[in-house]
């Protein structure tokens, strides 16, 4: 604090008054931009994100209501075992599996890249009504509108 003050000293009246007038007008702006102005972004950003998860979450309930609606249609799977009921499930509901693991004790992991969104939950309700086990499911939207990416566990049912 000493050396400040001494510094300060040793200025002349003009320097003086540059220094008291940068240090008013300088700490204000420099609290802004490295305070401030981040979080008024930030929070901008958050806004943005939120209507866009509040659009999604409303488009899926729309869509699930369709499916619903659409459920007296459905297609049958075929007999056979999991693979084929996976692959003609994928078949029927035009869905291009990227893979197909199977795992141990008759349970497959299938990978798909991108299919819309309403085919994905039917190929998923088909294999489910074909007698596959869900063990787990991860769904992603895409960035094109209505797409999404999967990926499905499914245990090879009774």
């Amino acid at each position: 604090m000493k050396s400040i003050q001494q510094y300060f000293a040793s200025r002349t009246e003009r320097e003086r008054q540059i220094l008291i007038l940068g240090t008013v007008f300088g700490l204000p702006l420099l609290i802004w931009l490295a305070l401030w102005q981040p979080m008024l972004q930030a929070r901008a950003s958050g806004e943005e994100k939120l209507l866009q998860r509040r659009q999604t979450y409303e488009w899926m309930q729309q869509s699930a209501a369709t499916i619903k609606a659409n459920q007296g249609g459905a297609k049958t799977v075929a007999s056979g075992s999991p693979q084929q009921k996976i692959t003609a499930a994928a078949a029927q509901h035009t869905i291009t599996l990227t893979r197909i693991e199977p795992m141990s004790n008759g349970r497959y992991t299938l990978w798909v890249s991108a299919a819309d969104y309403n085919s994905a939950v039917h190929f998923v309700d088909a294999l489910l009504r074909a007698g596959l086990t869900l063990e787990s499911l991860s769904m992603n939207q895409l960035d094109v509108p209505g797409t999404v990416s999967l990926r499905a566990s499914f245990g090879g049912g009774q």
